[in-house]
């Protein structure tokens, strides 16, 4: 659909060519003035296409509207009619770039004859633009793209990138978004509609990663924090229906930038930050307002880092339990934390706790500890942590039983065989991390704890097929196997041949 202004201080002419407008189905919103300035002023406001116009009109004329609309936008298309046929308004007509000069009253043929032309011209040209820009966009946003992904663009690039993105006094601010999830798989096109909502369309968006994003603003007036600020918030609030989770992400926006060179090491700056904050708590930073030796050391997490320490000292794997719970509640609550503080420090728990304990594992337990500095997600970090703390803790507090968990764990298998059971359930059963109830059954008996289920199953399905009373879906049942297929070929491939084959061979 596109738009017409009508302007004629006549009502009835108005309506007249309005009614030519429908009448032949043309795709045109119709709007009206009654004046050259009240004309202009609606077409300052609004996005216009096509420009009809009477000469003779009180406050502007329409020579003096379509010149100045010409000079406003070459591709308002301008036309002008009068009653006035002289050859005079005609040579006035073409000298304000109008593309056709009617008389009143306006002949039918005439008319549609322009219309038709002028919409033809008006499809053929917003086309070629809506193509132009669409290629200008993907060749700019693929030097973007390069920007962000840390890859260098060449001087051609760089200056292309000026032009398109600052010239003219444009100024702009990048924005860095980063999400806990993997937002943007499935809310991209949402996320878009409401940044173009709150910050207006002339943004240009370029997702890195499912999870991470940067929309870089630009314009002549460039929004103030405590707008952006707020205009954010009305993002977020969006996309996510109005539930804010105070984890879920972090914002990071740039100074006011105005060249390509600034562009640049604003976004090295936004770096800097992203590695060095921890966690994401919704935050919107600022980097005019963040200081490069803010490691953020936090009173509580030093107390509580301190007494887990103490704690550690007893091996007293209760307390050290407790003191663990109050540190990763700290972390949590911390808000702005330097990242690299955090890692470094649960990576030394880690190893003070192992030095004491000396665990058999302890290779596992160090690469753990060295997987922190690579998890950038911090519940994903906490989790590593959490783990790894939570098997040295088990290994002293069973340093001295390994024989009778061991014994308590075949009980289990021996009284639940005929459950679905594995290595989750028997952990649960004895509140144990599964990976420590796997390391301890290998370590006494010499074979996994899934192979020794198994063979129990099958050592009872074997014995239970002398029953020949009983069915063959009875027997897999009876072993915790819902699928009889799935027993079947189980089965054979324990004793070479199917529970049919073998009851036959009793």
């Amino acid at each position: 659909m596109f738009r017409i202004v009508l302007v004629d201080d006549e009502r009835e002419e108005q309506e007249g060519i309005a009614y030519l407008i429908k009448k032949y189905g043309y795709p045109l919103d119709v709007a009206f003035a009654g004046n050259g300035k009240e004309a202009l002023h609606f077409i300052y406001q609004n996005e216009v296409d096509i420009l009809f116009t009477d000469v003779k009109m009180p406050v502007m004329d329409g020579l003096e509207l379509a010149k100045r609309v010409y000079e406003y936008d070459h591709d308002i298309k301008i036309v002008i009619f009068s009653a006035y046929g002289e050859f005079d308004y005609a040579k006035q007509a073409l000298a304000a770039n109008a593309v056709s000069y009617l008389l009143k009253p306006i002949e039918l043929d005439e008319f549609r004859a322009l219309m038709d032309n002028i919409m033809l011209t008006i499809t053929a040209e917003k086309e070629e633009k809506r193509s132009r820009e669409e290629k200008d966009r993907y060749y700019f946003n693929n030097i973007l793209y390069k920007v962000f992904a840390m890859s260098k663009i060449n001087a051609y690039e760089a200056g292309d990138l000026e032009t398109y993105l600052f010239e003219n006094g444009v100024f702009g601010r990048l924005i860095h978004i980063e999400f806990m999830d993997s937002f943007f798989d499935t809310g991209e096109e949402q996320f878009i509609c409401c940044a173009e909502k709150y910050l207006g369309k002339n943004l240009n968006y370029i997702e890195l990663y499912s999870n991470e994003a940067y929309i870089l603003l630009s314009g002549k007036k460039p929004l103030s924090k405590r707008e952006l600020t707020e205009q954010l918030g009305k993002v977020f609030r969006d996309v996510r229906g109005g539930i804010l989770d105070s984890n879920q992400s972090m914002v990071i926006v740039s100074r006011t930038i105005a060249t390509v060179e600034e562009l640049l090491a604003q976004q090295e700056r936004i770096l800097h930050i992203q590695d060095e904050v921890f966690g994401y708590h919704d935050k919107i930073i600022f980097v005019e307002d963040y200081y490069t030796n803010a490691e953020h050391y936090v009173k509580d997490i030093e107390l509580t880092a301190g007494e887990l320490r103490e704690a550690i000292d007893t091996l007293d794997a209760e307390l050290i339990e407790k003191e663990n719970k109050k540190l990763i509640k700290a972390i949590e609550e911390s808000g702005q934390t330097s990242r690299i503080y955090i890692q470094n420090m649960l990576y030394s728990m880690i190893k003070i706790l192992c030095d004491k304990v000396k665990p058999e594992n302890l290779d596992e337990l160090l690469i753990r500890a060295e997987r922190l500095f690579q998890i950038k997600d911090p519940h994903g970090m906490l989790k590593e942590y959490q783990e790894a703390i939570g098997i040295l803790t088990d290994q002293i507090s069973l340093k001295e039983d390994r024989s009778g968990i061991v014994s308590e764990i075949k009980n289990i298998i021996e009284l639940e065989y005929k459950k679905d059971i594995g290595l989750d359930f028997v952990a649960d059963r004895v509140n144990l991390s599964p990976t420590y109830v796997s390391y301890l059954f290998k370590k006494e008996t010499g074979q996994t704890l899934v192979k020794y289920i198994t063979d129990k199953k099958m050592d009872r399905a074997k014995k239970m097929l002398g029953d020949r009373n009983l069915k063959v879906l009875q027997v897999a049942k009876s072993c915790g196997y819902e699928n009889q297929s799935y027993f079947n070929k189980l089965f054979k491939n324990y004793f070479g041949v199917t529970p049919k084959q073998y009851r036959e061979n009793l």
